[in-house]
């Protein structure tokens, strides 16, 4: 089984690629922030996983917070 981890994401599209400023959403400016567990992110299919990736997630972030 794969061990869960928080992603954050935009507020406003819950894509992380926007987030990571890589294809911003036009809601970009006025959007916050939100953490989002990466099974979620799955489920939700709005981008692929790679860009909320362990590995991913480690380069941009410098790392990752598991779920307990």
């Amino acid at each position: 089984m794969r061990r869960d981890y928080y992603v954050t994401v935009c507020s406003a599209c819950r894509c992380a690629s926007c987030w990571h400023a890589e294809f911003m959403c036009q809601a970009n400016r006025h959007a916050g922030t939100v953490e989002v567990l990466a099974s979620e992110l799955r489920r939700e299919d709005r981008e692929h996983p790679r860009y909320f990736s362990v590995s991913k997630l480690r380069e941009v972030c410098g790392d990752v917070r598991y779920a307990t």
